[in-house]
């Protein structure tokens, strides 16, 4: 059985892959910093991750209620709320009495929180490549956590749905709005649900004054929409909770207000450790992400800098998919924490 399942996850990960050849950006190599050298250039990834690895992490869901904080802010209704789920990716080797760093890891439109963690083909090709690193010492041991940015009451049906029926915006009138309002569930829910309930640097004590203390040890990364929400919901509203982001695939953000929230008061003395941005010669988002990351650079060079603490690396006939999105993550494992 376990051999039926390995040749499955096996054939799984080429198909989504197989479309892609070996190429490299030539402006890689000197638009990364850190440990470039270790960075992904070409896609796929090579097989061997997506095997089962002989010490296997585990998955474990959180379930939750909370409000619908973009329904509430679109309707003006208040106490709308909702029941929801996330899924958390334990290390093997898990122990109570160590410290993890913890990654936020968001899925893109049509997902919900098995598509990166979970039971779903890629959800599953997820754990394995995390497995395989960290057996492999590429990256340290960490929690990755897979929420999902949708707070639909269940009358709305979203669950019901394929996965390319939330690509439309008649079924899904609120697709832009999910991403602008998930910060306040991250910083209000998800963040002190979780590191209260596992062993991460905030040593289960969830008040702000402390998760601000250990935002080093925290990142935030996402797809499509998610990676909107990486940019939008957690940069513009949650920088002093985290340090390290991943932008796999879009922007869609308004610089000037970028810069101005992140120069505010409020956030000015919170530097991000590392920004990973992550794309592809033949993904539509590709301009969009570009566009909004050199304007960022030339406005904010204090902040943000190739030669410091961002990276933009763009696969070579890199598609709007999980095949890019999953290099991505390797990538930021690599440079994060």
């Amino acid at each position: 059985m376990k051999r039926v399942v390995r040749c499955f996850l096996y054939l799984t990960f080429l198909i989504t892959c197989c479309s892609y050849v070996y190429a490299q950006d030539e402006s890689i190599g000197r638009n990364v910093y850190g440990k470039e050298e270790e960075f992904v250039r070409s896609i796929p990834l090579d097989s061997f991750y997506a095997e089962e690895c002989s010490e296997k992490g585990t998955v474990e869901t959180l379930r939750y209620t909370c409000h619908s904080y973009a329904l509430e802010a679109v309707t003006g209704e208040s106490d709308i709320m909702v029941e929801k789920s996330m899924n958390v990716y334990l290390p093997y080797g898990y122990d109570d009495n160590k410290e993890y760093d913890v990654l936020y890891l968001l899925h893109g439109t049509g997902g919900f929180e098995d598509y990166w963690i979970g039971d779903s083909s890629t959800g599953r090709i997820t754990c394995n490549v995390l497995d395989n690193m960290i057996q492999r010492k590429e990256c340290k041991p960490v929690i990755v956590v897979s929420p999902t940015y949708y707070s639909p009451v269940v009358s709305m049906g979203y669950r019901d749905m394929e996965p390319t029926e939330l690509f439309d915006t008649e079924k899904d009138p609120y697709a832009d709005q999910w991403p602008m309002y998930f910060w306040k569930e991250l910083r209000n829910d998800i963040i002190p649900l979780v590191e209260s309930e596992y062993s991460t640097y905030a040593q289960k004590n969830v008040s702000e004054e402390n998760l601000q203390n250990t935002r080093d040890h925290r990142g935030f990364a996402g797809l499509s929409r998610g990676s909107k929400t990486t940019v939008n919901s957690g940069m513009m509203h949650c920088a002093d909770l985290f340090a390290y982001i991943g932008s796999y695939s879009g922007a869609w953000a308004d610089v000037e207000e970028f810069k101005k929230i992140l120069e505010s008061d409020e956030y000015k003395k919170y530097d991000f450790k590392y920004w990973y941005n992550g794309n592809g010669t033949d993904d539509f988002s590709l301009e969009n992400h570009e566009e909004f990351l050199d304007e960022v650079l030339e406005k904010m060079p204090e902040r943000f800098s190739l030669d410091k603490n961002v990276a933009w690396v763009v696969f070579q006939e890199g598609g709007h998919a999980y095949n890019c999105w999953i290099a991505d993550l390797y990538n930021s494992l690599k440079v994060f924490f």
